[in-house]
């Protein structure tokens, strides 16, 4: 099997990468979106699709772009593929835009890899794409969730029932979210400037 192609950095923190997809992250996703656990965190069911139907459909997504959604992939620094992120439903006239982040393997949960994954995206979100209001709802019951979301900048505003379940609907502007980053709230995952990823050497996992 080759190497996996480099893909673009758009942020990076002292622990993790958000970058451009590519298709060799095809397998990762498909495993985590059919893991019951991580499925349950998503409030989503798990994933019934076939691996080749999920491949082809992962394959077009990454041919085509859509101006109302756009997902990225998490990587450690190290270039261990995490998790993935993402904005949808996005309004360009009014500049808003809703958030998902899921982080995959169990090993890397309750690290604070999903705060830091979500301010490196906000950096560069707000620099970088005309939204000047991300919002997103999260499980009303996922206690962790809403700690990690609030650490990274959103505000909770409201409940809301969904696929009768209730959410919190939280969001980020970015007029105080840049005067909270200017004042240090978030200093200890301030990130190198986006760069293109050199290929790295790989070596057996053991």
């Amino acid at each position: 099997m080759s190497d996996p192609q480099p893909a673009v950095v758009l942020a990076e923190t002292p622990r993790l990468r958000i970058r451009e997809k590519r298709i060799e992250d095809a397998a990762a996703e498909y495993a985590w979106r059919k893991d019951p656990e991580v499925a349950r965190f998503d409030g989503t069911p798990p994933l019934v699709l076939a691996y080749r139907e999920f491949v082809q459909q992962f394959e077009r997504d990454l041919r085509f772009s859509n101006p109302s959604r756009h997902a990225y992939a998490i990587e450690t620094v190290e270039g261990r593929h995490i998790g993935a992120l993402m904005y949808y439903n996005a309004d360009h006239v009014s500049g808003t835009a809703e958030y998902g982040i899921s982080i995959g393997p169990a090993e890397s949960r309750g690290a604070g890899l999903g705060t830091e994954a979500t301010i490196a995206f906000l950096r560069f979100a707000w620099k970088s794409l005309p939204l000047r209001r991300i919002y997103l709802h999260t499980l009303e019951w996922n206690e962790r969730a809403r700690r990690s979301f609030e650490r990274a900048g959103f505000q909770q505003t409201k409940v809301v029932l969904r696929r009768n379940e209730r959410y919190l609907y939280m969001e980020a502007r970015r007029e105080w979210w840049l005067l909270w980053d200017s004042e240090g709230r978030f200093a200890e995952y301030a990130g190198a400037a986006p760069r293109e990823r050199e290929p790295e050497a790989t070596t057996p996992e053991g």
